[in-house]
Parts: structure tokens; C-alpha cells; sequence
């Protein structure tokens, strides 16, 4: 709870409620309005299902414009054959895969 209340607390999060696949298309929370308005071009998207929610909210956060960068090392599928079709036949049509280790990378040189 105390954890829950500095959160609350923090202007910079936002809650969203998911309730699809897509956090872009099925969630209570106007998300690619949110992040142009804060001029973020570029996301990074992660989590447990590759060849469903990660798949669908990279790729419709690509349809709306913006980078769609999924975070390989990041996410986990409950087949992996599903795990590789996704990252091998669907991902490369609109997005890039990348790992933790080049994030990181990536934000030392912006220091």
C-alpha cells in the first residue's frame, strides 16, 4: 500500500486498464493521444503473451505512427513455436526486435 500511494501520488504514471490484447485498442485510456502529447515517437513493448498482446499493441501502435520496438528478452509466449513465428514472419513487417542489453546501451549514450 505504501508503495501504492507514491504512485498515486506521481504525476508522470498513468494507470491503464487493458481489457484486450491491444493496450492502443482495447484499454479504458486514450494511450496514442497521451503519448503525442507528450512527443513520444518510439515504444517499447514487452510482456507475456509475444504472438498476442505484444504482437497486437506493437503493431497497432505502428499503424497509428509510432516506433514499435519489442523488447526480445522481455517476453514469453505459452508455445514457443508461437514465440518464433511471431518474432520471425510478423514482427519484421512493421516493427524492430531489440534486447534489454541495447536499451540500456542506448540510454548510457544519452547521459
Amino acid at each position: 500500500m505504501i508503495l501504492q500511494d507514491e504512485l498515486d501520488k506521481n504525476p508522470r504514471l498513468h494507470q491503464l486498464v487493458k481489457y484486450g490484447p491491444s493496450a492502443f485498442k482495447q484499454s479504458d485510456y486514450g494511450l496514442a493521444d497521451e503519448l503525442k502529447n507528450n512527443s513520444v515517437s518510439k515504444i517499447y513493448v514487452s510482456g507475456v503473451s509475444m504472438s498476442n498482446g505484444v504482437l497486437k499493441t506493437a503493431r497497432d501502435g505502428a499503424d497509428l505512427g509510432f516506433e514499435a520496438m519489442i523488447i526480445e528478452d522481455a517476453c514469453a509466449d505459452r508455445k514457443l513455436k508461437n514465440f518464433q513465428k511471431t518474432k520471425t514472419d510478423e514482427i519484421p513487417k512493421f516493427g524492430k526486435l531489440i534486447k534489454t542489453k541495447e536499451i540500456i546501451e542506448e540510454l548510457n549514450k544519452n547521459v
